[in-house]
């Protein structure tokens, strides 16, 4: 029901040409064309083979990096008594699995937290820390 009033309240977008005389009117330039040609070629470049093949390459480079920092903070979870271990990498989501005393810690919460900061900090770009539950 609430969908339905949202879609009633919408006006539909002004046509082009209202669109226009709009941005006239508010003393706005209309937009480059030159500038639009950029644009859309930048995106007709990223539906290139070679596009995809760098976007892999650079996902790769990142996962090998999220995991040798996993590594390099293992021997801490494992003096505790405990082990992380890297399970796989979709997007940003950055799936864990915590096994030993670390697997029932009331602090585990804390900890994904902690590495999630590293990874986000060393990588430079946001990344979320998930626990993988297995039984």
């Amino acid at each position: 029901m609430r969908d339905m009033q949202d879609d009633d309240t919408k006006s539909p977008a002004p046509p082009p040409a209202a669109a226009a005389a709009a941005r006239r009117a508010a003393g706005q330039a209309a937009p480059d064309a030159s500038a639009l040609r950029d644009r859309f070629a930048k995106l007709a470049q990223a539906d290139t083979p070679e596009a995809a093949t760098d976007a892999a390459a650079a996902a790769d480079d990142e996962v090998t990096r999220i995991r040798a920092l996993i590594d390099e903070m293992r021997p801490t979870f494992r003096r505790d008594g405990g082990d992380i271990e890297l399970v796989r990498v979709e997007g940003a989501k950055v799936i864990v699995h915590l096994s030993g005393a670390c697997a029932g810690c009331m602090l585990a919460g804390q900890t994904l937290y902690g590495v999630q900061k590293r990874i986000t900090d060393v990588l430079g770009r946001p990344f979320r820390v998930i626990p993988d539950i297995r039984h």
